[in-house]
């Protein structure tokens, strides 16, 4: 959920809380449920500008109300998994399929000693992203374009998913051993 989404959110909780509040002490008050609507009658609904505007608000608000209640009904699973159709029904490819796909696409190449991927949904393709530990006395930038044609090459083969991009990131280069804290 982003930012802005957040925003409208609160100034929507925060109307809907005052309105509500403002419709309980008017239920318990006859009197004062009297003199609003003889206001809203006299004032508000007899002046054009006025109607124009309260209308605004209240589609303002219907829109708001229809957001947030879609976005509610909106599936996560879609998020973590890419559907395809074809002529016999429904397929779906996890993101963490994906992301095994892409470690074994990786990890084939010599001077790769550990690799960790992160498979991110853009649409209906995927962004890939991999970390590698690199063996040292390698070329790097050699290597790191021969890791994203792989994995590109991979993961549209096996699954038929369409790669936007591959990025990799050197994490360190292995050394052989293990440096002791005492």
């Amino acid at each position: 959920m982003n930012i802005f989404f957040r925003i409208l959110l609160a100034f929507y909780a925060f109307c809907l809380t005052v309105i509500s509040l403002i419709l309980m002490i008017v239920t318990l008050n006859k009197e004062m449920f009297i003199n609003i609507t003889n206001f809203l009658e006299k004032t508000v609904l007899s002046n054009k500008a006025s109607v124009i505007l309260l209308f605004i608000v209240e589609l303002i608000f219907f829109g708001l109300s229809l957001m947030f209640l879609l976005s509610g009904v909106r599936s996560e699973r879609n998020r973590k998994s890419i559907t395809r159709f074809n002529k016999i029904g429904e397929v779906k490819i996890s993101l963490n399929t994906i992301e095994n796909i892409a470690l074994a696409a990786s990890r084939r190449n010599n001077g790769v000693r550990d690799s960790k991927a992160y498979v991110k949904r853009t649409g209906e393709n995927v962004s890939v992203h991999i970390r590698v530990v690199v063996m040292p006395d390698i070329n790097i930038p050699a290597l790191l374009e021969d890791i994203q044609k792989r994995v590109k090459k991979s993961v549209e083969e096996t699954s038929g998913i369409l790669v936007d991009d591959v990025k990799v990131f050197v994490e360190n280069i292995y050394t052989g051993y293990r440096s002791r804290v005492e």
